[in-house]
């Protein structure tokens, strides 16, 4: 039409209705209440600032509300404006605060219950039947060979313990505490396996489900919190998580929660028997448990997890100490090497085994270390 123009009252409406239209649907997810309203302001008073910048168009602007405001044919746009404003006010502050019947949104879980039925491995499982295999077979043969039982039992710990070192410990720590080199990047943090109220409450099933589906295996409860747990399933073989699952319990002294009385009985017996027996472990057994994960069974520093630590484990076949009070090349004092011990090493990855507060070894215990410790000197051979 010639000579139709929009006026900048107008220009400045559409623009308003446009900046809210692109808010509301360009940018996914659709933004909250609370920042919509705060855009819509900051678009408003940007409006207002471009054209209060003329005169002229200032002037064209303010005209039409100068005209309702003031005019006597505009009586019933004005009274309009009256009732209306205050009823839109109303209406708004109402929908804000009214109750509603709608059930309330469901709490996200951070430890939310399993599936009904998991798929890993080109395999089905039941969780709510599902049982460690590998624990089983060690029963079954325990059974009829002690010895032999026995035997299986280590064989399962000491490979889960290698694939936890190898893949586990930077989260959940080298003394599975929840306290690895990544855990404070997380949220929620790596579960801390020490902790008595939470791995002895729980089966092996769930951990299983957890460990094979990782954090994208949570339900939508689980969410907004995802975990950072990988999807072992696809890097581990089932016996790998049973062995790992066998060795989190093992090496904390614990049993998982297990419905049937007779197997839940053995176990614990088992449990109290590797308790007893460690005790008042001391020397190489001490080592073996402790140490030769990281610097290796013959002291080389070449332990499963030495590989993925930096700096690596001391070398102790070579005989040089970085912190020791003997001079030149003698072998460090026994109180050298027990106070690195007991302290541990800030910056590295070994604990302070000692320290108040979470001390896992006696100084009994690691006086006992320490001629194991310069036993491994092959210099002196």
């Amino acid at each position: 039409m010639k000579g139709f123009r929009i006026t900048a009252f107008w220009q400045a409406l559409i623009a308003a209705v446009l900046a809210y239209l692109v808010f509301d649907n360009a940018f996914p997810p659709v933004l909250p209440k609370t920042l919509m309203i705060q855009y819509m302001i900051i678009t408003i008073i940007g409006i207002l600032l471009y054209f209060a910048f003329d005169d002229r168009k200032w002037e064209e602007f303010k005209a039409p509300i100068l005209s309702t405001l003031k005019d006597d044919n505009k009586a019933p746009l004005r009274w309009f404006f009256l009732i209306a404003i205050p009823l839109l006010a109303a209406w708004v502050v109402y929908g804000a605060v009214k109750p509603s019947y709608e059930a309330p949104v469901e709490l996200r879980q951070v430890h939310p219950a399993p599936p009904a039925s998991l798929k890993v491995y080109n395999k089905t499982f039941d969780l709510a039947t599902l049982e460690n295999p590998v624990r089983n077979d060690i029963l079954e043969t325990l059974a009829k060979d002690r010895d032999a039982g026995w035997g299986k039992y280590r064989e399962s710990v000491a490979a889960g313990r290698d694939i936890y070192y190898q893949n586990c410990f930077y989260c959940h720590g080298d003394l599975l505490d929840g306290k690895g080199h990544y855990a404070h990047g997380f949220s929620p943090q790596p579960i801390n396996f020490q902790d008595p109220t939470i791995i002895p409450q729980l089966q092996e099933a769930f951990l299983f489900w957890r460990i094979t589906t990782g954090g994208p295996g949570l339900p939508v409860e689980g969410t907004p919190w995802n975990s950072a747990m990988p999807v072992w399933h696809e890097m581990l073989a089932e016996n790998d998580v049973w062995n790992v699952i066998n060795f989190i319990f093992d090496y904390n002294g614990q049993v998982p929660r297990i419905w049937d009385p007779e197997v839940s009985k053995t176990v614990s017996g088992m449990k109290d028997e590797v308790l007893a027996r460690r005790k008042n472990i001391m020397g190489r057994d001490l080592y073996r448990f402790r140490c030769e994960v990281c610097h290796g069974e013959q002291g080389a520093g070449d332990g499963v997890a030495a590989d993925f630590m930096y700096p690596r484990p001391r070398d102790f076949s070579l005989a040089l100490f970085k912190y020791k009070t003997s001079p030149g090349t003698e072998l460090p004092r026994d109180e050298d090497l027990f106070n690195t011990i007991k302290m541990g090493l800030p910056g590295t990855a070994m604990p302070g085994w000692g320290l108040q507060g979470r001390a896992l070894l006696s100084d009994e215990q690691i006086r006992s270390l320490i001629p194991v410790i310069k036993g491994f000197d092959i210099t002196q051979a």
